[in-house]
């Protein structure tokens, strides 16, 4: 079983919209576990048909109590989430071990699952810090403007400090809501391709894609069909090494 973070700590870049289209897609090949470790809960929204009913048992029970009870939807589970999280990381504070806890709920699970996929909160919080410390692997979204490159440059210095408490993989970086037309974005998509990690291709801004959390509908065209079947296959490949 592998474990795949989706991570970006600047918001709007298309996370939770990445982590719901692989989802998606990656489950008619594999057996995929989704869980949503933002206290936002949208990508809980996306799937979920009773995201506010108070009986769920979310990603607080899981991480605080190890309490194991995803919802079963079609073609794949997902430990949902919900406001009550946000409570999770005042109570994570006086916890030992505290950004293991994630690690150590995976380890108790049935190991039936090819992949878990983790949806993070928009921060650097210890939520994100359990994610990225029970990770195989991590994938980062990245907006193409200025401010996009700019916390990238932060994130990337953030996880290679952490290098010295975890083993770091970072699969590759997606670069989002690209417009080719604008020279801005061909700048910031040409430093990413400078940077020591794979760079997938972009997925273009005003297509399904940047609207399927609002739609949930996924009719892709054609150039962004490309771009995610890239990376359906890059990790389908990494999760069968």
């Amino acid at each position: 079983m592998k474990v795949l973070t989706i991570t970006n700590h600047k918001g709007g870049v298309g996370k939770t919209t990445l982590v719901g289209v692989l989802l998606h897609n990656l489950c008619s090949h594999i057996k995929v576990l989704g869980i949503d470790l933002d206290p936002q809960a949208h990508l809980t929204l996306l799937f979920s048909e009773s995201p506010f009913d108070e009986n769920l048992i979310t990603s607080y029970e899981f991480l605080i109590k190890k309490v194991f009870n995803p919802i079963k939807l079609k073609n794949f589970d997902l430990i949902p989430s919900n406001l009550k999280l946000a409570t999770a990381e005042l109570e994570l504070i006086n916890m030992h071990a505290r950004e293991y806890r994630l690690k150590k709920a995976l380890e108790s699970i049935p190991q039936n699952y090819d992949l878990v996929l983790i949806d993070t909160p928009p921060s650097l919080s210890v939520l994100t810090l359990n994610a990225i410390f029970a990770s195989d692997g991590i994938l980062i979204p990245v907006e193409t403007k200025l401010f996009g490159l700019a916390g990238l440059s932060y994130l990337l210095k953030v996880l290679d400090e952490l290098k010295e408490y975890a083993e770091i993989n970072i699969l590759g970086i997606v670069p989002t809501f690209y417009e080719k037309q604008i020279t801005l974005h061909k700048e910031v998509l040409e430093k990413l391709e400078t940077l020591p990690y794979r760079v997938f291709s972009p997925i273009p801004k005003r297509s399904a894609f940047q609207y399927f959390v609002e739609t949930k509908e996924l009719n892709l065209d054609k150039e962004t069909k490309t771009a995610i079947d890239e990376i359906v296959k890059e990790v389908l490949k990494w999760v069968k090494t």
